[in-house]
């Protein structure tokens, strides 16, 4: 393993999507597409309905939270899964999706605080329009708890563990994970932005329509923007982390390999 750039790391993300295309398709879609079928059974009224008569009903309440919980715990097993997915296909060239999952299972509570405590601190920042300190204070924390939920993965560490570790890497070269991070933003955006138009475009010449049809279509490309977004985030975050530890402190495929056999007997 050598040191790249951040193009190289782009460009090596689709390579490993590429190449194991199939492995990570199912890691998304065994936790997508149970989970995504949720936001179709419940109440059809918009949330900013709700927000703008000031009045919501206990029934449609429980729904929104249970939407957020189930989102929660399924983008963070598959973004997870297809990170220790990443660290398979680099040394033994193949990925075993059962053994993905059998790591995130490893991690799972320490895994499940750390999205928790980046997706607040997410949404602080994009509050940051009204609260501006608030959110500089956030967007700081997302920056250098960027690469927690990897070392969670792949070093062992517990919850605060991942986030000191994350700390310690991001501070020795924060410039270069913020240009990374900011990247491989844009490249999901862009992902989504591609897979969701056309479907958008369809549905638009009947905006009205909660057909069976409508809604399969929007369930489909909901389903399909999801899955590349995440797990091509996670392919490219895992890199940038292995990167960083290259530079660092010389990681190479024979330290990759003893942690992605790692278990809580050693």
């Amino acid at each position: 393993m050598q040191e790249r750039s951040l193009g190289d790391i782009l460009n090596e993300t689709f390579a490993i999507f590429g190449k194991g295309g199939r492995s990570f398709a199912l890691i998304a879609i065994v936790v997508f597409a149970p989970a995504n079928l949720i936001t179709f059974l419940g109440p059809r009224t918009e949330l900013q309905h709700y927000v703008t008569t000031g009045a919501i009903p206990g029934s449609a309440l429980f729904f929104y939270v249970l939407v957020a919980l189930v989102t929660l715990v399924a983008t963070t097993a598959v973004w997870s899964a297809a990170s220790a997915a990443v660290g398979q296909q680099l040394v033994t060239g193949s990925i075993d999706v059962k053994e993905c999952f059998k790591r995130v299972s490893w991690r799972l509570y320490s895994l499940l605080l750390l999205s928790l405590t980046l997706t607040i601190g997410l949404a602080i920042c994009v509050g940051g329009i009204v609260i501006v300190i608030p959110a500089i204070v956030a967007a700081g924390f997302l920056l250098f708890g960027s690469l927690a939920i990897p070392a969670a993965l792949y070093e062992g560490r517990k919850y605060v563990s991942a986030l000191r570790r994350s700390f310690q890497l991001v501070r020795s070269m924060w410039p270069r994970i913020l240009g990374g991070m900011i990247l491989i933003t844009l490249v999901m955006l862009g992902t989504g932005l591609v897979i969701s138009v056309p479907s958008l475009l369809l549905l638009s010449l009947d905006p009205g329509s909660l057909s069976l049809a409508s809604m399969g279509i929007q369930y489909l490309v909901s389903l399909i923007a999801n899955s590349a977004a995440v797990t091509i985030s996670a392919v490219a975050v895992t890199l940038l982390y292995f990167d960083t530890r290259i530079r660092l402190e010389g990681f190479g495929l024979e330290k990759l390999s003893y942690e992605i056999n790692y278990s809580d007997k050693n």
